[in-house]
């Protein structure tokens, strides 16, 4: 799917996301300013994440739009008739994105979770929803992460391996 054509489908999937919730959190506002507001926080995070989504592929160049290559990255094997340069790139680029995630993650969500829960303690109990995700995906960035780089970093290693096999053979 075009990058762009994935930004359009975040940014109405968000702008129905913050509809729904504008009734939870804001009750009193119409339906025709929700709707406006909704749709101008989608637009905002449709282009944000679509400017990211095309940074990030380039980055990555064509091998990660591959369906293999999130198998691979998954499974920590390197298939064996592969392009070692674009794989090479891939997997630094790849590297390159997680590794702030080591430090980032707890430095986002733990935060999150907290305000969330003060939020849902002191105020409206909806709030436990968003402390229940925030630190779900802490969980879950804690601990694909490490397994993500060691995958990563096998990968590569296997990749040196055979540029050596191919040196010495040729």
């Amino acid at each position: 799917m075009p990058t762009w054509a994935v930004g359009v489908v975040m940014a109405v999937l968000f702008a129905i996301g913050w509809f729904a919730l504008g009734f939870v959190t804001t009750p009193g506002l119409g339906l025709g300013a929700r709707a406006l507001v909704s749709a101008f926080v989608g637009a905002l995070y449709g282009i944000g994440m679509g400017f990211w989504l095309s940074r990030s592929r380039r980055g990555y160049g064509a091998t990660a739009s591959r369906p293999g290559f999130g198998r691979a990255i998954r499974r920590g094997t390197l298939p064996e008739d592969v392009d070692g340069a674009e794989w090479r790139r891939a997997l630094e680029h790849h590297q390159r994105q997680y590794r702030p995630l080591r430090w980032a993650a707890p430095a986002l969500y733990l935060p999150a979770t907290a305000l969330a829960v003060w939020l849902a303690v002191t105020g409206q109990p909806v709030f436990w929803f968003g402390a229940a995700f925030f630190f779900a995906v802490l969980v879950v960035t804690c601990v694909t992460t490490p397994r993500v780089l060691r995958n990563a970093e096998a990968m590569l290693a296997d990749l040196d391996r055979r540029e050596g096999a191919q040196r010495h053979a040729g």
